[in-house]
């Protein structure tokens, strides 16, 4: 988050925007002063696989990790993403993305109308339209009362539940024997 802070003051060229869930942070900050703006519009390799790569948005990137290491048991070798930015995409890691990957699937704690996902879906249909773009959030509607991780893994946003929609897409994807 200090990095993000660092980089919105850093930049000149128009709005910057800093969203930011109620949840609890993975592990304890570095002091401040410690921690260099990120580069503006880029987004952070965390793992890097092959095949199918998760595009995960802030919070969402632990769940995105455990969803990997699960995976690893079962032959899956994903790439993970930290796509902290969300305008401007980064397309460079994109680009490469789409040139090792067939699926790609995107994880993110808002709705999946018009959200990341959406944006990312379009965006891939431009430049590699035989890729796959897996959107993960949640549906368009009113959720009952409760915790926000009761509430997230309602709507898959779990590693476990990021995991098997990645087997599912991936079951999708392989032909099938006659």
């Amino acid at each position: 988050m200090f990095g993000l802070l660092r980089c919105a003051l850093d930049h000149k060229a128009g709005p910057f925007s800093i969203r930011y869930p109620r949840d609890n942070a993975p592990a304890a900050a570095p002091p401040a002063a410690e921690v260099a703006a990120v580069p503006y519009g880029a987004w952070e390799l965390l793992r890097a696989g092959k095949e199918c790569a998760i595009l995960a948005v802030g919070v969402m990137c632990q769940p995105a990790l455990e969803a990997a290491h699960l995976l690893v048991a079962d032959g899956f070798d994903v790439t993970v993403v930290n796509c902290r930015f969300i305008k401007p995409l980064d397309r460079r890691m994109l680009e490469g993305l789409l040139r090792d990957h067939k699926i790609l699937v995107t994880v993110e704690d808002a709705t999946r109308v018009n959200g990341f996902g959406a944006y990312l879906a379009a965006t891939v249909e431009g430049l590699a339209p035989e890729a796959r773009v897996v959107v993960m959030g949640a549906d368009d509607r009113t959720y009952e009362h409760a915790s926000r991780g009761a509430q997230l893994a309602e709507v898959g946003l779990t590693g476990k539940g990021i995991a098997e929609r990645v087997r599912v897409a991936a079951a999708e994807e392989s032909p099938v024997a006659p």
